[in-house]
This record gives C-alpha cells, structure tokens and sequence, in this order.
C-alpha cells in the first residue's frame, strides 16, 4: 500500500531500502501532549520563519530555486492547527506534530506515508515549471505527467494526475528510485525510509542547521495513515530541542515510527 516516487530520465542500478523492524511502530498513547517550545515562533508563516536554530547554530547554505529551498520555505498552516485527514475529520495531537504544511489534501485515501515525499517533490517541480521531470514506476511502467497531462498542464490537471499516480506507485519501486547516503553527509530533502509491506513508512528532512564543532540538527516531515496532511514532526526525545532532531548514528525515535540512521536515503536524480 506504500508507495514512491521516482523522478529521473536516467537509469540507475536499483536501491533497496531496509526492512522495518517489527518493533518500529509506535503508539500514541505512550506520547505527551505537545507543548510550545522557545525554539518556535508562532507567527512565523513558513518552516525557515517559524523554527528558530537552537543557540549556537545556523542555517546551512542553499541555493535558490532548489528543491532544499523549497522544503525550507513551505507555507505551514497557523500555529495550533490541527492536522486533517482525507476525509475531513481531525489528528489527535499527542506530541506528534508541531505544525501544519498548508498544502490542501485529496479527497480521496491516497497521500499516505511515502506518497506525502512523492506529493512535496511533485510540487515542487510543478511550481518550478519542470513538468517533464515529474514521472514515478509502479510495476515498471512509468507514470509521467508529460502523458497524462497531455497539454493540459494546469493545477486543476496536476492534482489529478497526483491522485492517479500516488494511487498506483508502491513502496518498492520508491526504494528503487533511491540511494543510501552516509549520515554524515544528509542534506535538506534526503528521507528516512523502510520499505515493508504493508507498513512501511518515511519521512523527510525539511530543514538543517550546524554548529561551529559540525554537529547539526534537523527537522522532519510526514504524513502517515490514513491519508492525512502533511505535518512537521515533535522530538519526543528531546524535549529540550524539539522539534530539532541531533544528528547521530544508531536509532531516530520519531513519534509514530522508530528507524535506524542508517535507513537515511536520498532520490537518485538529486545532486550528491
């Protein structure tokens, strides 16, 4: 039921993501709920405006009309909304998410877990005018809104074309259109992801800061099941620096799902 995206004319050699560990699904009954943070600005508009970087870092540099400019500078809803699922009803928040991306959903039960990346990369390419780019397999068959559109390459014509695409790509061939990376050289954009069936699950890093020593923070993104908007992930963790997550090998405790660092990914026609 999970499913990917893949964005490039270029074959590659197949990435293959790790399997989720049976223990990986969290429950949020063993949450709190989630409190304001300092490190948040409450009127800030976007993700770069709302978060501060904890004392001691800064912003890692990106170049304009990327695609890490982009997650940086999402619209997020006001501060204290809830999240929404398809079908209108609401996201209990217990410590799960600490804002809102302002991007409406579908009507209908497909922006699920790793369709939520397909949803924000798409959107990106859409709003940049790269129409050609945007292409995902399912079952070996690409799926390329250059076809589907057929001329038509308006809003009202992409938002279907997502919901006929995030409907037929799977999680396997997400994996295949993906490449492990070492921790020490994740980026805005990269994801962490494990591929089982059916619950496999990702998230993507959506902003990223360092200090003076190189140590650096990032922040996450998800949706997850059912299909729900996409919202900016607490740190249940590290309540000191949430919603900010500490850059380390071993295991990345997010609010719903437990990974490994080293399930750290990245979409093989973006730059290394």
């Amino acid at each position: 039921m999970k499913k990917l995206l893949f964005i490039s004319f270029i074959l590659v050699s197949a990435g293959s993501c790790n399997t989720l560990n049976q223990e990986s699904v969290l429950y949020p009954n063993s949450m709190n709920l989630v409190e304001s943070t300092p490190l948040m600005n409450d009127h800030g508009k976007t993700v770069l405006e709302r978060f501060d970087a904890p004392l001691g870092y800064n912003r890692v540099a990106v170049s304009p009309n990327t695609f890490p400019h982009y997650l940086r500078t999402l619209e997020l809803k006001p501060e204290g909304s809830m999240v929404q699922f398809y079908d209108g009803k609401t996201k209990p928040n217990n410590n799960v998410y600490v804002s809102v991306v302002d991007l409406p959903i579908s009507k209908q039960n497909v922006q699920i877990s790793s369709d939520s990346v397909i949803r924000l990369i798409s959107e990106y390419l859409f709003k940049t005018g790269q129409y050609d780019e945007i292409g995902f397999h399912a079952n070996k068959e690409k799926l390329a809104f250059s076809e589907f559109a057929k001329g038509d390459f308006s809003r009202k014509n992409f938002e279907k074309y997502m919901d006929f695409v995030m409907e037929k790509v799977s999680t396997p061939s997400f994996c295949a259109d993906l490449k492990h990376i070492p921790l020490k050289e994740i980026k805005i954009g990269d994801i962490f992801v494990q591929n089982t069936q059916p619950n496999g699950h990702a998230v993507i890093v959506v902003d990223l800061v360092e200090n003076a020593k190189g140590e650096k923070l990032f922040l996450l993104a998800q949706g997850f099941q059912p299909a729900q908007e996409i919202q900016i992930l607490a740190n249940p963790s590290r309540e000191d620096i949430s919603p900010w997550y500490a850059l380390k090998e071993g295991e990345l405790l997010t609010p719903e799902w437990r990974f490994m660092t080293s399930d750290l990914m990245r979409f093989v026609f973006l730059p290394n």
